[in-house]
């Protein structure tokens, strides 16, 4: 078995002397595609936030690619909830998938066809081609969230990271998500989302983060995203109308 990827141990972290997240431990594997689970106010994009760098834990440690977390983050791409974006700001899909690639031009800003290559196959990975020249602000949410998922596959790494990826998109494009992310764990890359559907948990992660604050359970699907965890993780204010034990509940 390979190392983990993500090894978090005794994670603490507050604010404004709130308590958001206490004492949670956990490791994930390469290749798997993980989905972070619980109610509103849990800390999963607290979590997020702290495996990123942009926000530091009160104590515990965390460790990327078995190195300290400043080091392993060069191999992580981030994509934030899409509220986080100023969508005014006066610049186009392609220039946004451009951003993915400022690491590769380096100090002199030089970019190479390498990078084009790249921007162009992450703009036809997410199907997109087309808005390349459209202003972000003129784009639907939809369309906006394959925009940073292109500028994430531009970018490139070993760890890609997505705060709520679903939020406010159409069918057609929750599923065109997917397959992006099954195809980046299928490369052996490690995907982690923050997820809020328990309905299509079991569908689409193979890894499972449940969390309330503190963790509840992590490990496959199927072992972790039961129904006495789930309704742990929600304090029994979910209704579980079936549970054919292979982490598939109707919820």
């Amino acid at each position: 078995m390979s190392d983990p990827v993500v090894e978090v141990q005794q994670l603490n972290l507050s604010y404004d002397d709130t308590p958001a997240l206490s004492d949670v431990s956990f490791s994930l594997p390469a290749a798997s595609l993980v989905g972070i689970v619980g109610p509103n106010g849990a800390g999963k994009s607290t979590l997020v936030k702290a495996i990123v760098g942009s926000k530091k834990p009160d104590s515990g440690t965390i460790r990327l690619f078995g190195k300290a977390a400043n080091k392993g983050r060069s191999e992580l791409t981030y994509v934030p909830q899409r509220g986080a974006v100023d969508w005014d700001f006066p610049i186009t899909a392609e220039q946004v998938v451009w951003q993915g690639r400022y690491q590769s031009a380096g100090l002199l800003g030089r970019f190479k066809k390498e990078d084009r290559q790249a921007v162009a196959d992450a703009l036809e990975a997410v199907s997109i081609s087309d808005l390349a020249n459209r202003q972000i602000g003129a784009l639907s949410g939809g369309q906006r969230q394959r925009v940073f998922l292109a500028r994430a596959l531009a970018q490139g790494g070993q760890l890609f990271v997505l705060d709520e990826p679903f939020a406010g998109v159409d069918a057609a494009t929750e599923s065109a998500i997917v397959d992006v992310l099954r195809s980046l764990r299928d490369q052996g890359k490690t995907v982690l989302v923050v997820h809020h559907d328990l309905s299509t948990v079991g569908e689409y992660f193979d890894h499972v983060v449940l969390l309330n604050r503190r963790l509840v359970a992590c490990g496959p699907t199927a072992e972790a995203f039961t129904a006495d965890q789930v309704q742990e993780t929600y304090g029994g204010r979910v209704a579980i109308f079936a549970d054919d034990g292979d982490g598939k509940l109707v919820v």
